[in-house]
């Protein structure tokens, strides 16, 4: 147990690291320059030390594969092993010319994965929201009176994320409520990025626009990740 509260506390930190360089991408031209420097900032503010250089999803996976490697934990290896093989089929119907298909197969490889995830972090989930809700609220402080109404559009979005998450944890749903939660930190770390559109398809933490990271930690399943002669059936139908 000491373990995986070690494991979780490193996601938290670690993903709060990685907002600096999330946070540094150019904004749209439509955008008042000087509410896109208050975005820069905000999301800067994410981020006291910024110091890493990866995505909150990566330094999740970081923590997971590595209390993995240190527990005989088979359900969540055979989760992890049937996202990969979902996000096989899913890069397959991606090159095929099939972005429906390929969507479809992505977001259940997401959810494989995070299913995964708790498993072996089972606090990740609320950890991650508990900060999501302290970056927000100190953006909030900042803002004060300043209108802002893009950076408060996006705000709202991340409490929508927030609020969809709490709803799927009490719900007995804890992997739904880590991707929401991972995909609410990433919207704080980007929010340049999403000042005309949060939560826009193919925007940090949309889990239909492309496959899982996969650092090949684990060794491939008897014969590979490929999907059988034919593929798999696209999720849902």
């Amino acid at each position: 147990m000491r373990r995986i509260a070690i494991a979780s506390t490193f996601v938290i930190f670690a993903a709060l690291a990685a907002c600096s360089r999330e946070s540094r991408v150019p904004t749209d031209a439509s955008v008042p320059s000087a509410e896109a420097s208050l975005a820069l900032s905000l999301a800067g503010s994410a981020d006291s030390a910024a110091r890493a250089g990866q995505s909150t999803m990566d330094l999740v996976l970081r923590a997971f594969h590595s209390a993995l490697a240190q527990q005989d934990n088979q359900r969540a290896r055979a989760l992890l092993e049937r996202s990969r093989a979902m996000a096989d089929s899913g890069r397959a119907a991606a090159q095929a010319g099939d972005r429906d298909a390929a969507r479809r197969y992505f977001v259940a490889a997401h959810d494989l994965l995070f299913r995964a995830v708790v498993l072996v972090l089972p606090d990740a989930p609320g950890r991650i929201g508990a900060h999501v809700d302290t970056i927000r609220a100190r953006m909030l402080v900042r803002l004060d009176t300043v209108a802002a109404p893009r950076i408060r559009r996006v705000l709202g979005f991340v409490a929508d994320l927030r609020a969809q998450a709490d709803a799927a944890a009490a719900a007995s749903d804890p992997a739904k409520a880590l991707g929401l939660n991972i995909r609410a930190m990433e919207t704080l770390c980007a929010l340049q990025r999403h000042l005309q559109r949060p939560g826009g398809p193919g925007l940090p933490g949309d889990p239909g626009a492309n496959p899982p990271p996969d650092d090949g930690v684990l060794p491939p399943p008897p014969g590979g990740n490929r999907p059988p002669p034919g593929g798999f059936p696209p999720p849902g139908d």
